[in-house]
């Protein structure tokens, strides 16, 4: 494609784009959202237009500036970061996922909170590329990114891991294009073939096409693509931090062994008075209505199940109709750790209506699930909080959502 014929196709993705044009959305920007679907104009609207309301339903803006990150996931997630340029002056990032210690992390942790903490840094990711471009003054298509997989072993490819990873996938690969330039798989152990074999339906093929995996001589592979004095020492280079540190910690965030005092002791017994209990089949989802009077009311849940993860989600009714997939999805059904660790969250509620909170169990052929939960309503300037109790057979579930898969 010639560079006139780029900017006619620019132009009229601009012009339809200007009912919901931000300051933001530049040249560069926007050209991302047609790279992604190989410039055909009605594919990268309905993309576009599907990551805003990503945004809205992930209350992304809100994140960016209000989410407190866990004490365990800032300490002990191994959440890599930016460390040099490569050969063409993109920033490189080492993600280093082979150190994430899950049997912690998933005794500790809410999985809701890791796709905040992740949301988070593909924002953080996506603002540095772009600070990046202004200081340099030249468009950045994409970052050179080292994945190591040192210490990848079983434990990552346990169901709850690889859910939670595909979950991230979609999301990167729906909401955050044409951000990676390509992909070198270092210290890849011999289950690696396994693992790729799982994600690999979830990446399209311009992403996989940029995955390149290294043998023995990963760090004469890194030196091809980085100059040794944009490496760190532990990776084949020169680089290291002010102090001397060879793996340049003050960048790269390794994580650690989350400490068993970090883990979840159950539930208090104050607040297991004050829980409904329910079993809820499989095949089936216990839907609580809830019937919010007034504008700005906040939705609160707290739940655990006994021994399996369970889906969760609020929806709001736009008409009659019992069926989920007739109601708008408020906050986005996926599964939960709960098992593991008490859950809780809470919505605020920005129109009156009928509400439904729902435990699913619909992927589940054979399991059913015992479940301990608490929802309540604050209405604004009311101290007291009005409790919900719920029926498994009033909201039915004539389709199951693609994210959860049966266990």
């Amino acid at each position: 494609m010639s560079g006139e014929e780029e900017q006619i196709i620019l132009k009229e993705f601009r012009e339809r784009l200007q009912d919901v044009a931000q300051p933001h959305m530049d040249d560069q920007y926007l050209s991302r959202w047609l790279r992604a679907r190989r410039y055909k104009i009605d594919k990268a609207e309905k993309m576009y237009r599907e990551h805003l309301t990503y945004r809205k339903k992930m209350d992304v803006d809100n994140l960016k500036k209000n989410f407190k990150i866990p004490e365990v996931l800032d300490k002990f997630f191994p959440a890599g970061g930016f460390c040099g340029e490569d050969r063409d002056g993109g920033l490189v990032f080492y993600q280093v996922f082979g150190r994430l210690d899950v049997h912690g992390m998933m005794r500790s942790v809410k999985i809701l909170d890791v796709i905040k903490f992740q949301i988070c840094m593909l924002e953080m990711v996506e603002d540095r590329l772009n600070a990046h471009s202004a200081k340099t003054g030249k468009q950045t298509f994409g970052m050179t990114v080292v994945y190591d997989l040192y210490n990848f072993g079983m434990q990552h490819l346990s169901k709850p891991v690889a859910e939670a990873f595909v979950q991230f996938l979609k999301m990167f690969e729906a909401n955050y294009p044409e951000i990676l330039k390509k992909v070198i798989v270092v210290e890849a152990p011999s289950i690696f073939p396994i693992a790729f074999s799982i994600i690999k339906p979830f990446l399209s093929e311009d992403t996989r096409n940029k995955v390149f995996v290294c043998g023995s001589n990963w760090k004469e592979v890194l030196v091809q693509h980085i100059a040794p004095d944009q490496i760190p020492v532990h990776y084949g280079g020169t680089m290291t931090d002010p102090d001397g540190d060879v793996m340049c910690k003050s960048k790269i965030r390794y994580g650690g062994v989350v400490p068993e005092s970090c883990y979840s002791q159950g539930i208090p017994a104050e607040i297991l008075e004050q829980m409904t209990s329910a079993d809820v089949e499989p095949g089936t989802s216990l839907g609580l209505e809830v019937d919010v009077k007034t504008p700005g009311a906040v939705l609160r849940w707290l739940f655990k199940t006994e021994v399996c993860d369970i889906g969760f989600g609020v929806y709001k009714q736009r008409g009659s109709s019992n069926r989920y997939q007739d109601m708008e999805e408020v906050v986005p059904c996926s599964k939960h750790n709960s098992h593991l660790i008490l859950t809780d969250g809470e919505l605020l509620c920005e129109e009156p209506g009928k509400y439904v909170v729902r435990f699913d169990n619909s992927y589940s052929w054979v399991r059913s699930k015992t479940l301990r939960y608490s929802v309540e309503v604050l209405e604004p300037g009311d101290e007291s909080l009005t409790g919900v109790e719920g029926d498994v057979s009033q909201f039915t579930d004539n389709e199951k959502l693609q994210e959860l898969t049966q266990d």
